[in-house]
């Protein structure tokens, strides 16, 4: 495939995003690899082989990746669906810059965003696949209309024991994950497996935030945080039942939380805020 570089969309610590167009008039995205060190690398080829081994609607569809060679001659790439409607959070930005008292609607956000990002996730965690940098900036639209959503960035997608956490940990790298949304026992290392609660915890952030335009008090390395408020101390429309469906997704303790995708599934489906 041939293509010309648009423009630049995103570009982080880790690598840039370019909106191209190929030779046969569609446009797509390219990531290419910003910093080439053996971690990055190894990140981004782990990227490579988790979005080419999934295929669901709701997660982001790769075409064509290059791995090999050495800088500053070549560097990494892959080539992936354009999605053309910016992310979540630019989303909420936009809505609670503009409005102070804007919150999500309810049954919107558990139909469009949260069953359907939970979606995605049983299939990646089906093959034993966790995401464990689930965030707004990686749940992206599609297009403009914000109907469908996708989850990219899956540099981080894998199934890490204990012992690989510590050996990261005590190495200088970064055991993964973003501030505010990754879950106390992946930050920590402190369970023998990070799993799927690690991917439920994130969810339940990102939930919390658009019913409240807040996220969850920090916690500490004790394991304990402020009170935390219901969602619909925020938020009139939700129940007594959602309010404990959330709060038990960013329970601290994982044993706690939703003990599988499926569990949490089913437990927002059999919820009567999502039909009225």
């Amino acid at each position: 495939m041939k293509y010309n570089i648009i423009k630049s969309l995103d570009s982080g610590a880790f690598g840039t995003v370019y909106e191209i167009e190929a030779d046969d008039n569609e446009r797509y995205a390219l990531k290419e690899l910003k910093n080439f060190d053996m971690v990055n690398k190894e990140r981004f080829e782990r990227e490579i082989k988790v979005l080419s081994e999934l295929n669901h609607p709701n997660i982001v569809k790769i075409f064509q990746w290059n791995i090999g060679g050495d800088p500053p001659n070549f560097m990494p790439y892959y080539i992936m669906e354009y999605l053309a409607g910016g992310s979540l959070r630019q989303h909420m930005d936009e809505r609670f810059r503009n409005d102070e008292r804007y919150v999500f609607e309810r049954k919107w956000t558990i139909n469009r965003i949260i069953l359907a990002t939970c979606n995605a996730l049983a299939q990646a965690h089906s093959s034993n696949i966790y995401h464990r940098d689930l965030k707004p900036d990686n749940i992206m639209y599609t297009n403009s209309t914000r109907s469908e959503i996708k989850i990219a960035d899956w540099g981080l997608g894998k199934d890490i024991n204990r012992e690989s956490l510590a050996l990261t940990a005590a190495s200088g790298g970064e055991i993964g994950g973003t501030p505010g949304y990754c879950s106390p026992e992946q930050w920590f290392a402190l369970d023998k497996l990070v799993d799927g609660r690690t991917d439920i915890y994130s969810l339940g952030v990102i939930f919390y935030e658009m019913m409240t335009r807040k996220r969850p008090p920090a916690y500490d390395d004790k394991m304990t945080r402020p009170q935390l408020d219901p969602p619909s101390k925020y938020h009139v429309t939700i129940s007594k039942k959602l309010d404990h469906c959330i709060l038990k997704m960013i329970d601290l303790k994982p044993e706690n939380r939703q003990q599988s995708i499926w569990d949490l599934i089913y437990e927002l489906e059999t919820l009567p805020d999502i039909y009225s």
